[in-house]
């Protein structure tokens, strides 16, 4: 074969490469494979919020209690397949709020945070956690050392909720979506 052929086919191979780079780009990037804790709204399905969860990893909700106004912080948990509560603070006491008579939890201690009940592993229905965010509870994620009010979050929306997904790196993108 003369050197003119040789660099002929090369030059077709590599007329293919770009274009099939560009599609293989495109198809990853739209592949969901990002584990989000989402914040979506509940009617819209729009994200809000994605933030990367692990198996086993834990995050709070805390929200002043309607009644009494004092606040709960519940611990939930991403097992890797299910949201589940294990854990509810609460700093008062009083009117509204749980007790172990009630089927919450197997223990309640008296703590320096308030009165903590353990033991509730409740299996969130729906896998999702749905929320009606409001002044009061005002709704707050703990997660990884920080606070994010879900109000702000949601910018206006009233009813949302808070679940684990795969969501695609190009998407959370253009939702203009924190990673972090």
């Amino acid at each position: 074969m003369s050197p003119a052929n040789k660099t002929t086919k090369t030059k077709k191979g590599s007329k293919f490469l770009a274009p099939l780079l560009i599609v293989m780009l495109a198809l990853i990037s739209l592949t969901p494979v990002c584990t989000r804790l989402t914040l979506r709204g509940y009617d819209s399905g729009k994200l809000m919020l994605a933030l990367p969860i692990e198996p086993e990893e834990r995050f709070k909700l805390r929200f002043t209690h309607s009644v009494n106004l004092s606040y709960v912080t519940d611990e939930i948990e991403w097992t890797g397949e299910q949201l589940i509560t294990r854990t509810s603070l609460f700093t008062s006491f009083g009117a509204g709020m749980p007790v172990i008579a009630d089927g919450i939890g197997t223990e309640m201690h008296n703590t320096d945070e308030g009165f903590l009940i353990t033991g509730i592993d409740e299996v969130q229905k729906d896998d999702f956690i749905p929320i009606m965010l409001q002044e009061v509870p005002d709704h707050h994620l703990l997660y990884r050392g920080r606070e994010i009010s879900l109000r702000d979050a949601a910018n206006g929306t009233a009813f949302v909720k808070l679940s684990v997904e795969r969501v695609s790196p190009f998407f959370a993108l253009i939702q203009g979506i924190s990673h972090k």
